[in-house]
């Protein structure tokens, strides 16, 4: 049985009619750019979250950078990230002028270590930007308890982790800035790129909505009807052209009605994960107590990674390596030359990944498929 590792065709085919009628209605508007379908999205997105604020803007990649700029953070800071993760958390801190510094991971929770977040605080540290990895939140209570307590910003990259909850409370309105990523592959994927920034402030919203949007007030590009005068330049700051477009915004307003039924999906999968693996030579991922996991990856770790992925691979069954090497080992890196050893855990856990297939393109019949596979002995 093959078992893709997603299915962009079958799940347009399962929404199609409502996808296309939301593709219309914006075409036929003739509203292409600052139109109706981007502020309902937020209103609506930010309504699921439970937060009061949501900034959209081009990719996650996007949120994590506006979100530093509109924090003021720059030239002569420090933030403190993770290094197993995608390169989009360490590039939009340099990005932004500032340092990049990585601090070790949590061996169950493959998440920043609190502890060594604390310990890695220097006078130069204006912001801490903790990953929730596979989906997994980060340990935010101490991480914000930490961060408050030094007068540090915490902008959480929390763009594989939409629908995640930390004693059943939903991420997204705990950190100072909640970033998410609406790429294809993620929880709520757009038929592009998208992402958006959430925030209980609404001077920072109101910051992040004018550096993504050519460093104005949106309403100063909104079309109107018949006899609409368009207004002046008026650049309150330097501002980029990050913004999410009504394309996009209309098809994720559709596919938002899913995201539970989703959720639930990939959960239901884990779960059956778990409980095939349970007590072989194949080590699950770990879940702390009082986490709700996204998983928007199953990720499991083997000694024998690369013969596990072979013998998978021959059975019909895709799977990944995200995120792996990590950043302190990429080359656009070397210059820190931080090699091996630097952070042991991060080290040990990108060299034994393995990301299984999960999502709301397969069902149960799959999910044991690749179990009955991973169980099976494999040639060295």
């Amino acid at each position: 049985m093959s078992v893709p590792f997603y299915d962009h065709a079958k799940l347009y085919m399962a929404r199609k009619d409502a996808i296309d009628a939301a593709i219309q209605r914006v075409l036929a508007s003739g509203r292409l750019d600052w139109g109706d379908e981007v502020p309902a999205f937020e209103g609506e997105f930010a309504a699921w979250i439970g937060a009061t604020h949501a900034v959209t803007v081009g990719s996650g990649t996007a949120a994590l950078k506006v979100a530093l700029l509109a924090l003021g953070i720059g030239r002569g800071d420090e933030v403190i990230t993770v290094p197993n993760t995608d390169v989009a958390s360490s590039s939009a801190i340099r990005f932004t002028g500032a340092d990049v510094v990585w601090v070790d991971v949590h061996p169950l929770t493959r998440t920043m270590d609190p502890d060594s977040f604390a310990a890695a605080i220097t006078p130069r540290t204006r912001a801490v930007m903790p990953v929730d990895l596979f989906g997994h939140p980060a340990d935010l209570d101490r991480i914000l308890a930490i961060a408050h307590r030094h007068g540090i910003a915490v902008v959480e990259d929390a763009c594989i982790a939409l629908g995640a909850t930390l004693d059943e409370r939903k991420i997204g309105a705990l950190s100072d800035v909640t970033c998410f990523s609406f790429a294809p592959t993620k929880h709520l994927g757009a038929y592009g790129s998208g992402g958006a920034c959430l925030t209980e402030d609404a001077e920072l919203a109101e910051r992040m909505s004018k550096i993504s949007g050519y460093g104005q007030q949106r309403s100063r590009h909104r079309m109107g009807g018949p006899g609409f005068l368009p207004q002046g330049l008026h650049h309150e700051t330097d501002g980029l052209n990050e913004r999410l477009d009504e394309l996009q915004a209309a098809v994720l307003r559709v596919k938002l009605k899913d995201l539970d039924a989703n959720l639930t999906a990939r959960r239901a999968q884990a779960a059956r994960y778990e409980a095939r693996l349970r007590g072989s030579r194949i080590n699950p991922p770990k879940v702390a107590e009082g986490v709700g996991h996204a998983w928007r990856n199953y990720v499991i770790e083997a000694d024998d990674r690369d013969a596990v992925r072979r013998s998978l691979a021959a059975s019909g069954i895709t799977t990944s390596l995200s995120y792996a090497p990590p950043m302190h080992l990429q080359p656009v890196y070397a210059d820190l030359n931080l090699g091996r050893g630097s952070f042991p855990v991060s080290e040990r856990i990108c060299d034994r990944l393995i990301g299984l297939p999960i999502g709301p393109h397969l069902d149960l019949e799959q999910i044991d498929a690749v179990a009955d596979a991973l169980l099976r002995p494999h040639d060295g």
